[in-house]
């Protein structure tokens, strides 16, 4: 399983650059279309642009499900932004597109997770509450996450203006295996092996 997750994909998206330069992306933006900032959003389509991909936009909680499949199918990376991460596992999991995901990176697809979208790579999320709210008409009956890794990952730590939040999250969990990262880190992991890169 190849998966590279971060908190803030533009500052760190050019650590990937050649995985990235004229591959099809699928770009899901589905956790931030609630929130009220999403210039994170903006940013990473301008990254994309930038280092040549060829993107596909598509929200999974407005878009049917054989078109999802087809757009999966045909693509060498799926990207997922910010945002909610319990509305973004609730879409993912009411909608089937949990278990697609998992099959395309089962062949080898890079999967790209900023924020909510590394969030809910854990085996559970309701770590993350504190930060991000339940939204309304949320149905899942639990808080699991897709399991893709055996760790948490506590995106924007100690950054403004989640540095108190962040803070207490770690505090909170300590037995937890919580993995903090800035900004300005990402943690790649091809197969079994794990790396946090960037800046420290």
């Amino acid at each position: 399983m190849k998966l590279f997750l971060c908190s803030h994909f533009s500052s760190v998206g050019n650590l990937i650059k050649e995985e990235i330069k004229m591959k099809k992306v699928v770009f899901i933006p589905t956790a931030s279309i609630n929130e009220g900032y999403t210039g994170y959003v903006g940013s990473a389509r301008k990254l994309f642009k930038k280092m040549g991909a060829i993107v596909t936009e598509i929200d999974i909680s407005k878009e049917d499900f054989s078109t999802i499949k087809s757009t999966f199918e045909d693509t060498n990376i799926i990207y997922f932004t910010g945002g909610n991460s319990f509305f973004l596992i609730d879409q993912l999991r009411r909608t089937g597109v949990d278990k697609l995901l998992k099959e395309e990176l089962e062949k080898g697809k890079l999967m790209i997770g900023e924020s909510a979208g590394a969030i809910i790579c854990a085996p559970d999320i309701s770590y993350i509450e504190k930060m991000d709210e339940k939204p309304e008409g949320y149905s899942q009956s639990d808080d699991d996450g897709l399991n893709l890794i055996d760790f948490y990952v506590l995106p924007h730590y100690l950054t403004a203006p989640f540095k108190k939040i962040t803070a207490t999250i770690l505090k909170e969990f300590p037995d937890l295996k919580i993995c903090p990262i800035n900004n300005h880190q990402a943690i790649t992991i091809d197969g079994r092996t794990s790396n946090i890169i960037g800046e420290s």
